[in-house]
């Protein structure tokens, strides 16, 4: 049985891919159906290592994000996006920067 080329093959699998029946197209050219078959299954292979994967853009959009200070002393609300905290009591602003920017950061 004579070897033969991918580009062989393709042009068999094309004649496949067009209705035609296995087992007569491998009987014609004097070929295996299950090699017909297997190389089927290779060239899409091949063709599928070849594909070059697209990386898509990401755009990350800014967070706003707001403050609303009611009684500094008591009570703060941070809403970030869909979500509120509400601290009560002293806050300092290093601790209330950091709550925002984590709270920010995690979303």
């Amino acid at each position: 049985m004579a070897r033969h080329e991918a580009a062989w093959w393709a042009e068999r699998i094309e004649e496949l891919s067009r209705g035609g029946d296995a087992a007569e197209i491998a009987r014609r050219y004097g070929v295996r159906e299950r090699t017909l078959i297997w190389w089927r299954s290779e060239l899409q292979r091949r063709s599928r290592k070849r594909t070059k994967q697209r990386l898509l853009p990401v755009v990350v959009a800014p967070r706003r994000v707001e403050i609303e200070v009611a009684r500094p002393e008591l009570e703060v609300v941070v809403d970030v996006g869909p979500s509120r905290m509400v601290l009560r009591g002293a806050v300092r602003v290093e601790h209330l920067a950091a709550i925002v920017s984590a709270s920010a950061r995690a979303c």
